[in-house]
């Protein structure tokens, strides 16, 4: 009977390691100060005169000319090209399909372009930089019945249609002046960023309750960093949770993919922990166990990559730790400052604060960084995101735009998924350039461990198969001649999803296709697991 129970004791704890190892990102707060690449060492030498007004670099002193750091700012003007009126087509047809009637409506359309720069002296190395800034928007009208009445809107209104769209550029490349001067001089406080640890998802894993134990100790012991505060203290707080995640390693021994991707979290979680305590030499060696591991081996690179920058960027400002006091003040006298016009226009700009959706960005470089993107934005996502900056009011700064090889994924708080998808698009032609293999921004469709489906420029849909690093367009030549071909050789380990493809009973639609990743992943027989 004792080796009976001891027998029904086993099965339930193998089976209870057997049970799925889905991970959740669970988010928590951090804090810090973003350091420079062009520091300027010694505090009382942070000084900085600049010709424009709303313009800081976070950590310095603004004075009056001269400072350490004076910055000479010039707008060169708006241009306009492309002027011209379209003629648009319609045509209205009866229940057969035949043309009944046309008619033709016309639309005036132009582009714009401004230009400004900035010169930095700075008078410790004697040295003068300069950096050009341009931003580009296109005008279109209403459409009008004839083309006197196009033309004649344009001639009549050319003069605020330019000022609108140069308004807009002036407020878009201040804020790009802003962020290219904190970014290689300014000590930027970063606080509320959102981070994240992997979470086991399922509660009948047996460290279920453990990892969330642990991950509730962690957010609460980072909500109280602060960017301005040593973080010694929290090192020792989190000491039994980086102990705990190491404890777990031992316990899930064993090449199957679920025990690996256990071990994972903890290689993970822990890398995480260091590097948000300046420890950048631990987070290499969690690193290299995560390489080693052999779950998701581009983790465990992309840290070693994040973990050398904080190398170079703690030696290059001679600290030790990204948490400093930072003091931003205005030294001037009374002054009067050049300050460019910004037209009504300006004040419909903010409107596009009530149109915003939030949603976590995971940079290449696995930081996450909570964002604002306007509805209209969204659908255009693909080889770049445009992200929306606001003042501490709420109040519109500008717009960014990023390129999809700096950002990994792209999640939206309703759960809308944007990935970092590698793919050939339909529309390249041959002897064109390279495609970049960081990939495109795609819509997430589908995800399992057989087979992802995603959109790209919300048209484009995009096969990506277990284990292939590149995704296939479905738009391409090479896959619309040989669709049902294509997918028989994607569904190879499932004769009877194989036998369906080859019976052509899926069709190039999004519709379709879905049916089609959902049952290969449900294809009864295959005991292949994430």
């Amino acid at each position: 009977m004792k080796k009976l129970l001891l027998l029904v004791a086993f099965l339930s704890y193998a089976n209870s390691f057997s049970q799925s190892a889905d991970l959740d990102r669970e988010y928590f707060n951090v804090s810090y100060v973003k350091l420079p690449s062009t520091p300027i060492l010694e505090n009382d030498k942070r000084t900085y005169s600049i010709n424009l007004r709303g313009v800081s670099i976070e950590g310095f002193s603004r004075v009056n000319y001269p400072g350490i750091l004076d910055v000479n700012y010039n707008f060169s003007g708006t241009t306009v090209r492309n002027v011209k009126i379209d003629k648009i087509k319609h045509e209205k047809k009866d229940k057969d399909g035949n043309v009944t009637s046309t008619w033709y409506t016309y639309k005036a359309k132009a582009s714009f372009t401004s230009s400004a720069g900035i010169t930095v002296i700075n008078a410790l190395t004697k040295e003068s930089n300069e950096k050009a800034f341009q931003e580009s928007s296109d005008y279109t009208s209403d459409e009008f019945s004839s083309y006197y009445k196009a033309e004649r809107h344009y001639a009549l209104n050319k003069y605020d249609i330019k000022n609108n769209h140069a308004s807009k550029h002036k407020s878009l490349i201040k804020n790009s002046v802003r962020y290219y001067l904190n970014s290689k001089y300014g000590y930027v406080p970063y606080t509320n960023q959102n981070e994240f640890l992997w979470i086991l998802g399922s509660k009948k894993h047996p460290e279920y309750a453990k990892h969330h134990e642990a991950y509730q100790k962690v957010k609460e012991i980072f909500a109280k960093m602060k960017y301005d505060e040593p973080t010694d203290e929290m090192a020792k707080e989190l000491e039994p949770i980086i102990a705990y995640f190491n404890d777990v390693v031992p316990r899930f021994e064993g090449n199957k993919r679920k025990l690996r991707k256990v071990r994972y979290a903890s290689y993970y979680n822990i890398a995480k922990i260091y590097y948000y305590l300046d420890m950048p030499e631990k987070v290499k060696e969690y690193a290299q166990k995560i390489i080693d591991n052999d779950y998701d081996k581009s983790d465990g690179k992309g840290f070693i990559r994040t973990a050398e920058d904080l190398i170079e960027t703690l030696k290059r400002n001679q600290m030790s730790s990204r948490h400093m006091k930072v003091l931003t003040e205005d030294l001037r006298n009374d002054v009067v400052e050049e300050e460019e016009v910004v037209v009504e226009e300006q004040s419909k700009e903010n409107e596009i604060s009530l149109e915003l959706q939030k949603a976590y960005l995971v940079s290449a470089k696995n930081d996450t960084l909570l964002l604002n993107i306007n509805n209209n934005d969204i659908s255009k996502i693909g080889h770049t995101i445009k992200t929306v900056q606001l003042d501490g009011k709420g109040e519109l700064v500008g717009v960014l735009t990023k390129n999809a090889s700096d950002c990994k994924e792209v999640l939206f708080i309703d759960g809308t998924r944007y990935k970092n998808i590698n793919f050939k698009e339909s529309a390249a032609k041959s002897g064109a350039v390279k495609i970049s293999s960081s990939g495109k921004l795609c819509k997430v469709l589908f995800e399992s461990d057989k087979i992802g489906l995603y959109k790209f420029n919300d048209t484009e849909l995009v096969i990506l198969p277990a284990g292939s690093e590149k995704g296939v367009s479905t738009s391409g030549m090479s896959f619309v001649f040989g669709f049902d071909k294509n997918l028989v050789k994607i569904a190879k380990d499932c004769p009877a999803v194989a036998k369906k493809a080859g019976e052509k009973s899926y069709k190039n639609t999004e519709e379709s296709l879905l049916k089609f990743c959902e049952e290969l992943t449900n294809c009864e027989g295959d005991q292949a697991s994430k």
